[in-house]
């Protein structure tokens, strides 16, 4: 891994509250490898096997369901985030939802045997996976009051103020899809938003 990403990861790590020590750091190391991605491809497939647990350095990706005659978006993950859960990768679980490349992606990755020594060798892959834990279940209850209790436009001006490169980025479609509205009525409310701005 290179300087500059080992210091991208090591910061993402702490503002999570994570703390590695020099040790953990040289074995973390030799354990991590790092993957290019082009936009537009599937890394992770609806109903095979997760083989992977990823770390995004830098580019967006899109988390969504496909039910066959249409796709559900689920979020959007963008740099300095985890994708995919230790228990799927260690367990070769199939995983429920897709993953998409919208933008290139640059991305550290562990593979099941990486997962396994980094858990019994230190003690930040445990910190870690604890850690992702904790937010997949705060991501699930904050997902749900949200759609409970903002509108459509709410949660686009919340997505626009959290994840403003999603905004510019990716296609209104899929914006439209994570949001549960047509894209017409998404193209609605950004011109609303823009004329209250004007």
């Amino acid at each position: 891994m290179s300087q500059e990403k080992l210091k991208l990861f090591l910061q993402a790590l702490e503002a999570k509250g994570i703390y590695i020590s020099k040790e953990d750091i040289k074995t973390v190391s030799e354990r991590t490898r790092i993957v290019s991605i082009e936009k537009g491809t599937i890394f992770m497939k609806q109903g095979v096997p997760v083989k992977r647990l990823y770390f995004l350095i830098s580019g967006t990706a899109r988390l969504y369901v496909n039910h066959g005659t249409h796709e559900t978006t689920i979020d959007f993950i963008s740099w300095s985030e985890f994708v995919s859960t230790f228990v799927y990768v260690q367990n070769e679980v199939p995983s429920t939802v897709a993953l998409d490349a919208l933008t290139e992606v640059s991305a550290l990755y562990w593979e099941k045997g990486d997962i396994v020594f980094l858990k019994k060798h230190t003690k930040v892959f445990n910190d870690i996976e604890n850690v992702m834990l904790d937010s997949l279940l705060q991501w699930n209850l904050r997902r749900e009051i949200e759609f409970r209790n903002l509108s459509p436009e709410e949660r686009y001006l919340k997505l626009y103020e959290n994840q403003p490169k999603v905004v510019q980025q990716v296609p209104l479609k899929y914006i439209a899809s994570y949001l549960g509205i047509h894209q017409d009525s998404l193209s609605r409310i950004r011109k609303k938003i823009i004329l209250k701005r004007a």
